[in-house]
C-alpha cells in the first residue's frame, strides 16, 4: 500500500479548477474573438454610410436639397433598419 505522502495517491479533484478556469479563459477569448470580427465587419459599412451622408450633405445646396439629404438611408440596398442620414446628423457622427 502506498503511503500518504507518495504523490500518485493526490487525487485529480486539485487538477480539476485548473481545468475548468482553462476552458472558461479559452471560450471567454473565443467568444471576444467573434464579437471582434463581428464589429471590424460592420465598421467599414459604418464608415461609408457616414461619409456618403457628409458629402450628400456638403453638396446640398437649398434646405429642401437638405431636407431630402435628411430623409436618405445612406447605401442604397441596405436593410430598412439603417440609419438615416438626419439620424447620423443628429448623433453628431458627421463631420
Amino acid at each position: 500500500m502506498p503511503s500518504d505522502g507518495d504523490p500518485s495517491t493526490v487525487e485529480d479533484s486539485t487538477r480539476k479548477p485548473s481545468a475548468w478556469a482553462s476552458q472558461l479563459g479559452a471560450v471567454i477569448v473565443i467568444v471576444a474573438l467573434i464579437l471582434w470580427f463581428v464589429q471590424m465587419r460592420k465598421a467599414p459599412t459604418n464608415l461609408l454610410q457616414r461619409r456618403d451622408c457628409e458629402r450628400a450633405y456638403a453638396d446640398a445646396r437649398t434646405a429642401a436639397d437638405t431636407a431630402t439629404v435628411d430623409q436618405r438611408r445612406p447605401l442604397v440596398g441596405q436593410a430598412t433598419d439603417t440609419l438615416t442620414c438626419r439620424a447620423f446628423r443628429r448623433t453628431d457622427r458627421l463631420n
